[in-house]
């Protein structure tokens, strides 16, 4: 026998040895609780489904706990100080006439109404005021005007003067002085 014919039977012995001692290691790896697993897994798959068990979990007892800050001022109330010593709303020289019907540009603050134009009629001057809702009203000297009881006090040809009255706590009802002015502009 040549080395070359060797070689070939060599190489299928080894093969074979290989192929033997495989099947020998796979074989031990089974596990005899292989059919016990299936017989398990068989049961579960047989058996109603459902919701799984609720599992309640005790809680501790609560304890009544006294608010410290009971006695103390109301964070929605005025402080003290201004609740007693501040202004009524309903009293002092320059409070609004609460009982008079309110005019039709009182439902609009002064920053929504726009002068657009003013005229003579009858000897006296009138301005042409446009509101939010898309109306034009005329008003004279007099006339009332925006939410914080503007009333007008003159009328020029390109602005008019309005006198509005709003209330502080400490000082009661103040006056102020607010123009409206023709924008050209935005016309």
């Amino acid at each position: 026998m040549s080395a070359k014919q060797a070689t070939p039977l060599a190489v299928r012995v080894t093969s074979a040895i290989t192929l033997a001692l495989s099947v020998a290691v796979l074989g031990g790896c089974a596990d005899a609780d292989l059919a016990q697993l299936e017989g398990a897994l068989a049961n579960i798959r047989q058996s109603p489904g459902g919701q799984p068990p609720v599992m309640a979990v005790a809680l501790p007892e609560s304890q009544d706990l006294a608010y410290l800050y009971s006695d103390g001022r109301s964070p929605f109330l005025p402080p003290d100080e201004i609740a007693q010593g501040g202004a009524d709303r309903s009293e002092g020289a320059l409070a609004p006439d609460q009982q008079r019907e309110p005019e039709p540009l009182e439902r609009f603050s002064l920053q929504e109404l726009r002068l657009v134009g003013t005229m003579r009629m009858a000897g006296r001057q009138v301005a042409l005021i446009a509101s939010p809702d898309g109306n034009v009203t005329s008003v004279k000297e007099g006339n009332y005007m925006g939410t914080d009881y503007g009333r007008v006090a003159q009328i020029n040809a390109q602005e008019i003067s309005v006198t509005e009255r709003v209330f502080t706590q400490r000082e009661g009802w103040q006056e102020r002085q607010v123009s409206l002015v023709i924008n050209e502009n935005n016309e």
